[in-house]
């Protein structure tokens, strides 16, 4: 029975990052899942690429860069990877503020929604300056506007002048910024991510799964 709920809830939610209109973060994740697919279309699939995925964990968005991929690294704790990976990726257990690669290795570096994570910004964002080849890219996304997740390991918010001022004093040039969002999608998700989180004090914050499912018209 319960096999049969979690498949009904993922044919109706979906299944991160492919989130239907019925999931609370759908106006989080389609333009992230957008992005990584216009990124990768940019690319010839016979001109492979080194790539690490800072802070990845599962790797959702592997299926979209997997054909422009000549090794694909995931960095992350051991426990936020999954145990068993079949597909065509090399764990690497690390952190992002000490890559664990040499300089001018790798030609892309994806750090998607990670930055607000980390200890300290400043340091990871200059390592992944210094692990990409001349001529290499830094892409992924941060929060703008979001309820406080992973807690207690959830430092900062971004805003566009402050991403390009870290990148700036990183070492990056030829900037690109892309908003996403506005007013209202901004309110939607902040009201759904604060309905469907557990708020217990002095302990971490978990996602209720039960309620997210029962709440599907509303969210919708």
């Amino acid at each position: 029975m319960k096999k049969i709920i979690m498949y009904i809830y993922l044919l109706i939610i979906g299944k991160h990052p492919y989130n239907t209109i019925f999931s609370y973060n759908y106006h989080n994740i389609r333009p992230i899942l957008h992005f990584f697919k216009k990124f990768a279309s940019q690319y010839k699939e016979t001109d492979k690429k080194i790539i690490i995925d800072v802070g990845g964990g599962s790797s959702p968005y592997f299926k979209i860069l997997e054909k422009i991929s000549k090794k694909y690294y995931v960095v992350d704790f051991k426990n936020a990877m999954p145990k068993n990976e079949e597909r065509n990726i090399i764990q690497t257990e690390g952190q992002a503020e000490d890559l664990q690669f040499n300089s001018e290795y790798a030609d892309i570096v994806i750090s998607n929604q990670v930055l607000e994570h980390v200890n300290d910004e400043r340091t990871a964002v200059k390592e992944a300056h210094r692990v990409l080849k001349n001529g290499g890219v830094f892409t992924g996304s941060v929060p703008h506007i979001s309820p406080i997740h992973l807690e207690p390991n959830d430092y900062r918010r971004f805003t566009s002048f402050g991403i390009i001022k870290l990148l700036k004093e990183s070492g990056f040039t030829n900037i690109k910024i892309e908003g996403n969002g506005g007013v209202f999608k901004s309110i939607a998700l902040l009201l759904l991510m604060d309905t469907f989180l557990y708020k217990n004090k002095g302990k971490n914050q978990k996602f209720n799964t039960a309620k997210h499912f029962i709440f599907v018209p509303i969210t919708f």
